[in-house]
């Protein structure tokens, strides 16, 4: 089965289930720190995937990286997924439901990276713009200097890459194939 549906079908479930308890908003920042554990310590996968580690290790591997303190209905969540035996998709499971949370919730990520620090006027002005009454925004700025000038704007699954290094990229591609 493709991975994509069976972290899609555990993240819809355990939203529910969250949604139950009134701790999905706590989930979502456990299941975000676990998440970045993935990220920050790449032997986490493979000991989650590693048929020789016993289930109660696995579990509390996840409980560990989950973070200290995590609540009630996160351990329950790990127990589930550990005794499932889909330790190996608990990266994509944690972040399909921040993804489920999210369209939920109504709420969207908008992302902005330039090369300064962008202004609290330019990102109240970028929230406002794709805010509606419905939709609330959660806003993510990033400085990168490899893009040399301009910006790149991201909502969601959009991209508008305006960067001088894309740009760039795009003149010496016709440069190179004038035909195309």
């Amino acid at each position: 089965m493709d991975t994509g549906i069976i972290s899609n079908r555990y993240a819809k479930a355990i939203f529910q289930y969250a949604t139950e308890c009134a701790e999905e908003n706590r989930l979502r920042e456990e299941l975000k720190i676990l998440s970045e554990q993935f990220l920050a310590v790449p032997a986490l996968k493979r000991v989650l995937s590693d048929p020789t580690v016993s289930s109660a290790v696995k579990a509390d591997v996840l409980t560990t990286a989950a973070g200290k303190n995590i609540s009630n209905t996160c351990r329950q969540v790990i127990r589930l997924v550990v005794k499932n035996g889909r330790t190996h998709y608990m990266q994509s499971i944690a972040l399909m439901y921040d993804k489920v949370y999210r369209k939920a919730k109504n709420r969207v990520i908008l992302k902005l990276i330039t090369t300064e620090p962008a202004s609290d006027e330019m990102k109240n002005k970028l929230v406002d713009l794709v805010k509606n009454n419905d939709v609330q925004v959660d806003f993510e700025a990033k400085t990168d200097k490899d893009i040399i000038g301009g910006f790149i704007l991201e909502i969601e699954d959009l991209r508008l890459d305006a960067g001088i290094r894309n740009q760039l990229n795009q003149l010496r591609l016709k440069l190179i194939h004038p035909l195309s």
